[in-house]
């Protein structure tokens, strides 16, 4: 690799010279003069007239062949894109960086004397200068004799092969090369597929003969040093270093994101003066991936590095020297235990590397160029402050900056002090807004206020971002970890840099349709629906209230960059509405006021309490039918005993407050109306969730009487049971004022422990389920989601139960019946995002009932109803701006894309000039960004009716 070094330079305007025509170009077959056809599959891509490629391509009919085309060295090309002669093939014959052969201007051939004469072992068997040649290419390895030119003016061995479209595998005594195409083919396949070296070669040996392997020559070793001068020859010819660039520097050899704003690149002049600059903010996020890791290298000083720092990992040098220099900040999270600050000091011993850390546009999910570091130490913040740096190096001149990160309550505490200290490695632009926040999915498993702190829903600006898209890049890094993890340090560096390159290409070619034109689609018609729904919510709201939620908000929005406490306003401080206990005790305080029937409000909470055991011992009941085990019967028996004897007891003291027979009546009563009023709720409509059986233990089977009453099916002797017209008749109406309030309480209980129950099964699958390593924790996990489940159910039965007692006890559909809702299944799935930050995907959801309730009603004589409507309020009024920002920020950033194609294209325009080659490169490429501009105007112009 280091004999390579001195060689790179010529190698690499070598292959651009080849991209050009000689001024004699000559037939490959009749060796006429200016041939205008080149073959690009035939070996040494030679030219042909038109008579001699048509000859030769009878037969071999999927080659792909191209037409010369007049160039003007004055201005841009003639006529259209040069074609290739097979159109069809032209959306599957692109390479890396949309190098798509058959669309850009062809190489010259190289004639026959120019270069080796190559034929099949054996044709010159007894050939003094004939030379053994091992030849790999996509078809399998070929073992030929070459002969070389000796003539004074030739070119040496390695750069002859290269005429012939042969790569050397050593630039001193060749022996082995490998075809232009084969080597484009394997860095594909490991893009695409992530198949290692080892393996693709294998491949080739038994595609060549697939009785005898092992016969076929192993040349994997030699793969692996020659792919790597390829990408680089690759790279620096893509980037125009074949152009007299000069040195390649930090990142200049990494796809930056087309449509972030950039000065100098894709925004028009005067910019900073536009009144809405919010426009022009950036969106950073920030992660580590504990996958990347890498194993220490026996023998360092063998390490030859080939792109140091020029991708997307950073300068090696500067970085060690920053670790080296700066305080390794060791503190304990004060909002919860993030994975990220935990693993900040794990330390492996054997490892040089434990992960790397990124930074990438949060918008678009592209990597920025020179922004990935390693960890040494885990996901400490001196890593992540130096990411931080050289990507806000990058964007300088923009002044406004979103940075998403996982642990950023944490992180952006002294984020600002730990730049302004360092010894010069961090950069921390002056007069520039920070906006902190974290990804909608971590977010969930922080503390209760860091939901409107640091949420992207609450940032002004922000639009419509999840902060999570650098989850979705890690995926295909992560295939190709276990073949990086035993590479050389540098030889892992330029394949990770290899592979955030395609990433970033295949978000900039899906830029224009996929991304931005499906998004503002999507936006306009949301926008649309956020105005409806905040609309309905502001004209049934109080005016005078209304106005005091806009003055929060606007406070809010105002003065969140000084202080995040002002962020608070748009969480629910109250704990809960008022329960059944606590009703209970307001009832008990107003029996000893009034002296009038002692004891009934204990009594009527005892009945309630006793009709929620019963829809408990129905559904374990239910269960042990499906599940007869000793041990469920056991528990069913036990449990029907105890519940016995408290019905027995509640119905010995019925009689205290139903004298004169009036219980005999209520009886007569509920068994008259027992159709339309089920005289025992058994909560049948809700499925039961089953647990798991003890593979354990003994199966039972005991035959019950058939007229048995067990005593979950017993009827109560409450004053819901008769109705509300009988107990007028009785002149017993307060008995169901109260049972009223305390099934109030009851249904507030029930539904309070239910939205507790969907925030609880939220947190445990990402503590737990998604976090799960083995088989034996992810079943544990699984099994307490079981039970919350179980729990979600039980509530939903007593809310119910309250419900259908409440419809009982009023006469027609009053104000409270309003507010208490049938309960459906698809409610159990409701959002918890105003009560629970451990709710996902709150944003898309529609909010249920559950959570709040007609303002008109329910906010006159409640603080929490009250809070349950400003904080919906601020959320739909947050929602409703993110949408409107989000259709301004996609013009802004559709624009802000054709601009950096045309950018692209102008300079590659700017860079024909030199040799034919290097003028015909310039031409090629330039046509590619230029046919990206176009497109991506065509897709814009529909919704872009002023222009760009």
């Amino acid at each position: 690799m280091r004999e390579w070094l001195p060689l790179r330079d010529q190698m690499l305007q070598r292959l651009i010279d080849l991209e050009g025509p000689q001024e004699r170009r000559i037939c490959g077959g009749c060796k006429g003069e200016w041939s205008p056809w080149r073959c690009i599959d035939c070996i040494g891509r030679p030219s042909f007239c038109t008579a001699c490629c048509l000859k030769q391509h009878e037969a071999d009919y999927l080659h792909r062949v191209e037409h010369w085309v007049p160039w003007d060295p004055a201005g841009p090309p003639v006529g259209e894109s040069p074609r290739s002669v097979d159109e069809s093939a032209d959306e599957d014959a692109s390479s890396e960086w949309g190098e798509v052969e058959t669309e850009l201007l062809p190489t010259a051939d190289s004639s026959v004397e120019q270069g080796p004469i190559l034929s099949a072992e054996g044709r010159f068997g007894g050939a003094d200068m004939c030379k053994k040649l091992t030849v790999a290419d996509i078809t399998g390895v070929h073992t030929l004799r070459v002969t070389y030119c000796e003539c004074d003016n030739a070119a040496s061995k390695p750069f002859q092969l290269l005429d012939m479209g042969l790569y050397p595998a050593t630039v001193l005594a060749p022996r082995t090369a490998f075809t232009f195409r084969v080597l484009d083919d394997f860095l594909l396949a490991n893009k695409v597929s992530g198949i290692a070296a080892q393996s693709y070669f294998e491949r080739l040996r038994r595609l060549t003969s697939t009785a005898f392997p092992q016969s076929i020559p192993d040349r994997y070793r030699e793969l692996l040093r020659v792919s790597r001068q390829w990408r680089n020859l690759k790279y620096r010819k893509w980037h125009g270093f074949g152009h007299g660039r000069g040195e390649a520097g930090p990142g200049d050899l990494a796809l930056g994101c087309v449509a972030c704003p950039r000065p100098g690149v894709n925004l028009q002049p005067g910019w900073e003066q536009d009144k809405d600059r919010w426009k022009f903010t950036q969106t950073f996020v920030m992660d580590g991936n504990f996958s990347a890791e890498h194993l220490k290298m026996r023998r360092p000083q063998d390490d030859v590095s080939l792109a140091d720092g020029h991708g997307f990992m950073v300068t090696d040098g500067p970085y060690k020297r920053h670790l080296k220099e700066a305080i390794d900040a060791r503190e304990k999270s004060s909002c919860h235990a993030h994975r990220a600050v935990n693993q900040a000091n794990a330390n492996r011993h054997d490892m040089e590397a434990t992960g790397i850390g990124a930074v990438a546009c949060g918008r678009h999910g592209c990597f920025v160029p020179h922004a990935i570091v390693d960890f040494q130490k885990g996901e400490r913040q001196m890593n992540m402050d130096y990411a931080l740096s050289q990507a806000l190096q990058l964007y300088a001149g923009i002044a406004i900056f979103l940075i998403m990160y996982d642990v950023a309550c944490q992180y952006s505490k002294h984020a600002v002090e730990r730049f302004t200290k360092s010894s010069g490695y961090l950069h921390w632009p002056a007069a520039i807004l920070v906006y902190w926040g974290i990804g909608l999915f971590h977010i969930h498993g922080h503390q209760r206020d860091c939901l409107p702190k640091y949420s992207p829903d609450f940032i002004p600006g922000a639009g419509r971002v999840d902060g999570e898209i650098i989850e979705t890049l890690w995926s295909p890094l992560n295939r190709i970890s276990g073949s990086t993890r035993a590479m050389s340090t540098s030889h892992r560096k330029e394949v990770i840099d290899d592979h955030m390159n395609d990433a970033n290409w295949r978000k900039t070619v899906g830029m224009a349709v996929k991304m931005l034109s499906r998004r503002y689609r999507q936006a306009t018609k949301e926008r649309l629906l956020s105005a409806e729904v905040l609309q309905d919510l502001e004209t049934s709201s109080d005016p005078n209230r209304l106005a005091e939620w806009k003055a929060f908000e606007a406070r809010a929005r105002a003065e969140r960059h000084l202080d995040l406490r002002v962020m608070e306003v748009y969480e629910v401080t109250q704990e809960k509405a008022p329960g059944k206990r606590a009703i209970q005790l307001l009832l008990e305080q107003e029996e000893g006021k009034r002296k009038e029937t002692p004891g009934l409000a204990s009594w009527l909470a005892e009945g309630l309490a006793i009709q929620e055991q019963q829809i408990a011992v129905s559904g374990l009941a239910r269960r042990q039918k499906a599940d007869p085990l000793l041990s469920s019967q056991l528990q069913l028996v036990s449990r029907r005993n105890r519940l016995r004897r408290a019905v027995d007891r509640f119905c010995a003291q019925a009689g205290t407050f139903w004298e004169d027979g009036a219980e005999e009546e209520a009886d007569q009563e509920a068994d008259q109306e027992a159709e339309a009023f089920p005289v025992s709720y058994a909560g049948e409509e809700w499925e039961d969730v089953d647990e798991d059986p003890d593979v354990t233990d003994e199966l039972v089977v005991i035959d019950e009487p058939e007229d048995m009453i067990q005593p979950e099916a017993i009827m109560l002797p409450l004053p819901s049971t008769s109705g509300i017209q009988k107990l007028r008749a009785l002149n017993k109406a307060q008995y169901g004022e109260q049972e009223l309030r305390l099934r109030v309480g009851q249904a507030n209980d029930a539904l309070h422990r239910l939205r507790m129950a969907i925030g609880l099964k939220s947190a445990v699958f990402r503590n737990d389920v998604r976090l799960a390593e083995g088989y034996r924790t992810q079943t544990r996990a699984w099994t307490q989601i079981q039970g919350i489940a179980k729990v979600a159910t039980e509530q939903a039965r007593v809310y119910t139960l309250a419900r259908n007692a409440m419809k009982r006890l009023v006469m027609s559909e009053t104000a409270v019946m309003q507010r208490y809702r049938p309960l459906h299944k698809e409610d159990l799935n409701a959002t918890t995002h105003l009560i629970d930050n451990a709710e996902r995907n709150s944003r898309h959801k529609v909010l249920s009932w559950i959570w709040s309730v007609d303002v008109g009603l329910d906010t006159e004589n409640s603080d929490w109803l009250l809070e349950i409507h400003r904080v919906n309020w601020l959320r739909e009024k947050a929602k409703c701006d993110r949408w409107k920002e989000q259709v301004v920020l996609l013009e802004e950033e559709m624009k802000q894309t054709v601009r950096s194609f045309e950018f692209r294209a102008r300079l590659w325009n700017g860079r024909r000039l030199g040799s034919p080659g290097q003028r015909s490169y310039a031409m090629r490429q330039a046509s590619v960004w230029k046919r990206l501009s176009d497109e991506a105007r065509l897709s814009f112009m529909r919704f872009l009716p002023d222009g760009f």
